[in-house]
């Protein structure tokens, strides 16, 4: 007796593929075995990552230092010294930082021959955005200006300045220097002074080439300021802005070509204390054929009157000038009513090298030598000598 047919046997095993069912096909891995293998796979790949890091920030430390003693030959190589002990890489992994010991510069800069050298200078940067730089100097510093016409040795609490690389010159600088106490020539010193500059290298006439942000406290400049100021400044605080092409070059060259693209100085405001004048100002500055400094203010004074007595006892100011000019501008001044001292409020013109307070001609101004050399006049044949003086005494009289 048949129990399956072949027919009915066909039917039944197709039937039951489909439910076909077996453990290994619902196979999952234990816990621990996937918690391994994940932390396999998260180990090869920080060890990657790591890797691929440690070469970047090796190449680009590399690189870095290959560009310093770049710029050194090249200093060397145009006459100027630069030169250091020893250098030093460290700031792995995030940073990339140089440690300079005993740097040396003696060479061309700002228009200006310059000295400088200190017992340590720290570069730093981020790999990935190598021309910014962190740039630190405390400590020792020796600084020699114009060919050692000027000299001064000291130390600097902290010296600090952030740096974005341009072509030519930097395209951002933001220096802050505290506790600045230097001896030599004459005293030069800052409690606190910080300076920030953006510059645009393409800038045309009408557009900014140079941002101009100073603040300082108890700074002292020998020779930086007119004589009636001395060489304190209390405080200063300037916001300018320059149009025109600024570029790198000699001072005279650089001045004239500013001037020559429409440059333009645009104080949008000075507020400064030094000696017996403190002041509040804004207004825009210009040069010149002569590249003689001409412009128009409105300023706020207090002093105005010590620092006209002042000129006119070094000779600065004629004594009839000196006179007219407080006569006419005692009018203007007003005393607070606390009994401070008087303020004046009057506009400011500089021109034809002259200085005037609103309409009265004040003093004539100090020419400015920008190191540019006089042009020589071509020879000219010699003139006829002229006739002697007539003698009117001598001459019979017409009636």
């Amino acid at each position: 007796m048949r129990i399956f047919s072949k027919k009915r046997g066909a039917r039944s095993a197709q039937d039951n593929w489909g439910n076909f069912d077996h453990p290994s096909l619902h196979y999952q891995k234990p816990k621990q075995l996937r918690r391994f293998q994940a932390a396999i796979v998260l180990l090869a790949s920080t060890a990657l990552v790591f890797g691929l890091w440690s070469f970047a920030w090796y190449a680009v430390s590399a690189w870095v230092k290959a560009e310093v003693k770049g710029w050194v030959e090249a200093q060397q190589g145009m006459g100027a010294i630069a030169d250091f002990a020893d250098m030093t890489t460290s700031g792995f992994p995030s940073r990339i930082v140089l440690t300079l010991s005993e740097p040396v510069y003696d060479g061309p800069a700002f228009g200006d021959t310059i000295h400088w050298s200190s017992d340590l200078l720290r570069v730093s940067a981020r790999p990935w955005t190598p021309w910014r730089l962190h740039v630190e100097a405390p400590g020792k510093h020796d600084l020699s200006l114009g060919g050692q016409a000027m000299q001064f040795s000291g130390a600097a609490q902290m010296l600090v300045a952030d740096v974005v690389l341009g072509d030519n010159w930097p395209e951002e600088l933001d220096l802050a220097v505290q506790g600045l106490t230097m001896n030599g020539s004459a005293p030069l010193a800052a409690e606190r002074l910080r300076l920030k500059l953006r510059h645009v290298p393409d800038a045309k006439s009408s557009e900014t080439g140079l941002d101009i942000n100073v603040t300082g406290r108890n700074l002292t400049v020998p020779g930086g300021l007119p004589q009636p100021l001395g060489d304190q400044v209390e405080t200063i605080d300037l916001v300018a802005r320059a149009s025109g092409r600024v570029g790198p070059g000699s001072l005279g060259d650089s001045i004239t070509a500013w001037r020559d693209s429409g440059g333009a100085l645009d104080i949008e405001r000075l507020r400064f204390r030094g000696g017996p004048l403190a002041m509040v100002a804004s207004g825009t500055l210009a040069l010149d054929r002569e590249l003689q400094p001409q412009g128009a203010f409105t300023a706020k004074f207090e002093g105005l009157f010590q620092v006209m007595e002042i000129l006119r006892a070094k000779g600065i100011m004629r004594d009839g000038e000196a006179l007219v000019a407080t006569m006419a501008l005692s009018a203007l001044s007003k005393r607070p009513k606390d009994g401070g001292a008087p303020t004046i409020n009057v506009a400011v013109t500089v021109q034809d090298g002259a200085l005037s307070l609103g309409p009265l001609k004040v003093m004539e101004m100090p020419r400015f030598d920008w190191g540019i050399a006089p042009t020589v006049a071509a020879p000219q044949a010699p003139a006829e000598p002229s006739p002697p003086p007539r003698n009117y005494k001598n001459v019979k009289p017409i009636f």
